[in-house]
């Protein structure tokens, strides 16, 4: 990745108000046959916080190797956080390594890294010297899986739950010790585990695992101590994506990254506890919606069968998960290939989003609404005759446990062969995978992240080589949004994939830039994490005098129509902000020549540009 792009992976926010209460007004130009993209003024800011395979981390003694320090792991996909303000600190920061490798001193398979951060005077992060509990000294600690509750596989998604409290996931679903041992390159220990003080009762300890099966498994872990704590072998087995825990802290969705995939939901006997509680697997054609599963070994560590089997729903690779405005989202990658015709899938039921997909996939094919029952259209589902190209956002209620298409990607078209620039459409929605929400005042928005499972079918302009995703904006308050309502944030540089999105105060996003091109200038072609802040700026008075604002004669720009009472427009592109009577800063935007005015209340108000010209208008 190229550094002029990886500077602008949230550039485009900059057309958003400082109070964020509107939609974000800027949509970037990807410029796809270049390797920098231009970007508007703007007061946001990055900083690259953490480079895998440069940066050295701190770890434990392992395989009878002694304490010390060693390069950190790459792939960099998750992002956790945990506040904690002790030493004027921001919180703790936890990573994930979406790799198996065999390493003698930070434990084989994936892996984690964990760093606390502040913010200096300037507003920009710093990652904080620390002694962990066990001793070790530095910035960047190593997690240590492997002398705690054994090793983990690729460790992709995860949950960052309300309370701070941080899960890892593993979906790439393992089979077999000698998979696992992969001929000396993954796994060195294939024994049984036995499971012993797992704090989660009888049905646990004792009871023996071959080595492959203690993988997949929802693992929490302690970015402060920088120890994995333990393996939710009570939420099941399967190709965890990822998850969310619910504001009740009992409530947790699971999300799982396969075909079919599975959505299932733990719900805790005591609030904050997740050693005891019931497991449930979702099947929205049953009465009660959710099939309760016992708390039995062996049927947990195979839970994508006996689900499928009982007849759960069906999903298309569910990945990344956020809840905003109480509902649940969840973006479902979907999969070229989507068949349920065979083997065990015939069990189980097709879900109504993609059902939702096909009929949408049907009137765009035909440009007449799909005539049949949405049984219909799930047997059509089944059969394979949607290529599920595209995938899509998912909305789940648990309020009425109903799940639909929230958003679909694309838009569709019929040819394999992607339409070449400048043909090619000006947004397009690919294998949407992490997801987040990002909130500004009152206002939430999802933070939608590509990855994109091909180039054909316009994911990619025909001619360009590597992939390159896309993150987008989605204003969640929409009902039933389109892709025209998307705003695109960046299209990153060949090869590197956005993802790890996460937001950890009103100033700061966290974002992970994984396995970019090796041909990249140094320290871009890493994986690595880095920050976007300046949103809301952290220290400056938004208020001013009411004589600041008093109109004057603008000799460089015009606003019409006045009064007004959706759209307000300039005369030319610029900076500007409105303040109210009071003098009291209402929103910023950067690079317009428009503004949306319809949710503010009716009165007087002035608009600003940066050479302090002044006018007013009136809100109607």
């Amino acid at each position: 990745m190229k550094k002029v792009i990886l500077l602008t992976a949230l550039g485009g926010v900059v057309g958003m108000s400082a109070q964020a209460q509107l939609k974000f007004p800027v949509n970037v130009d990807p410029q796809w046959a270049s390797q920098t993209v231009m970007m508007p003024q703007s007061p946001l800011k990055t900083q690259i916080i953490f480079v895998g395979g440069v940066d050295t981390v701190q770890t434990t003694a392992t395989y009878g190797n002694p304490a010390g320090q060693e390069v950190a792991k790459e792939w960099h996909d998750f992002i956790g956080f945990t506040k904690d303000t002790t030493g004027g600190a921001l919180g703790w920061v936890i990573v994930n390594h979406e790799m198996t490798t065999r390493n003698d001193k930070l434990g084989d398979g994936g892996g984690m890294t964990s760093f606390k951060i502040k913010r200096d005077k300037e507003g920009k992060l710093e990652v904080m010297e620390q002694t962990l509990p066990d001793g070790r000294k530095g910035k960047f600690f190593n997690v240590d899986f492997v002398n705690t509750v054994g090793e983990t596989g690729m460790n992709c998604g995860g949950i960052s739950a309300p309370t701070g409290r941080i899960w890892t996931a593993e979906e790439w679903m393992q089979s077999s010790n000698p998979g696992i041992y992969a001929s000396g390159n993954g796994f060195r220990d294939t024994a049984d585990v036995t499971l012993s003080n797992t704090g989660l009762g009888a049905n646990f300890d004792g009871k023996v695992l071959k080595a492959y099966q203690n993988l997949n498994w929802m693992v929490e872990v302690d970015p402060k101590t920088g120890k994995a704590i333990r393996k939710q072998y009570n939420w099941g087995r399967a190709g965890w994506e990822a998850g969310v825990v619910m504001a009740d802290n009992k409530t947790v969705y699971l999300f799982e990254d396969g075909t079919p995939g599975i959505l299932a939901r733990f719900v805790a006997t005591t609030a904050g506890d997740f050693t005891s509680g019931q497991l449930s697997v979702y099947k929205h054609d049953a009465p009660t919606k959710w099939i309760d599963i016992e708390e039995n070994l062996d049927t947990l560590a195979r839970l994508n069968n006996v689900a499928v089997r009982r007849g759960a729903t069906m999903f298309a690779r569910l990945e990344w998960g956020c809840v905003a405005n109480g509902k649940v989202y969840v973006t479902e990658t979907g999969n070229d290939g989507l068949n349920f015709s065979s083997g065990n899938s015939l069990n189980g039921v097709v879900s109504p989003s993609l059902v939702d997909g096909y009929k949408k996939r049907y009137q765009d094919m035909n440009g007449v609404a799909f005539p049949g029952t949405d049984a219909a259209a799930a047997d059509s589902v089944r059969a394979g005759k949607l290529r599920d190209y595209y995938g899509r956002v998912v909305e789940f209620d648990p309020a009425t446990n109903t799940v639909r298409s929230y958003i679909e990607g694309g838009p569709y078209t019929s040819s394999s062969t992607s339409a070449q620039l400048p043909f090619y459409p000006a947004k397009h929605l690919t294998n949407p995978d992490g997801l987040s929400t990002v909130k500004f005042g009152n206002k939430e928005y999802l933070l939608i992240q590509e990855d994109n499972n091909g180039t054909s079918y316009n994911r990619m302009p025909n001619g360009l080589t590597q992939i390159r995703a896309e993150a987008y904006l989605l204003d969640a308050s929409l009902t039933n949004p389109t892709i025209a309502d998307l705003q695109r944030l960046t299209a990153c540089a060949p090869g590197a994939e956005i993802t790890g999105g996460i937001q950890i105060d009103s100033n700061t996003i966290l974002i992970n830039s994984q396995h970019p091109s090796s041909n990249n200038v140094a320290p871009y072609n890493h994986s690595l994490t880095y920050a976007v802040y300046g949103f809301m700026p952290h220290t400056e008075d938004t208020t001013v005098g009411v004589g600041e604002v008093a109109p004057t004669v603008a000799k460089t720009f015009t606003i019409y129509p006045n009064p007004v009472a959706r759209e307000l427009y300039l005369s030319k592109v610029m900076d500007v902000a409105i303040y109210d009577m009071n003098g009291r800063r209402m929103k910023v935007y950067r690079q317009v020549n428009s503004v949306d005015v319809s949710d503010m209340a009716a009165g007087v108000y002035f608009i600003r540009n940066e050479e302090g010209e002044t006018l007013k208008f009136i809100v109607e």
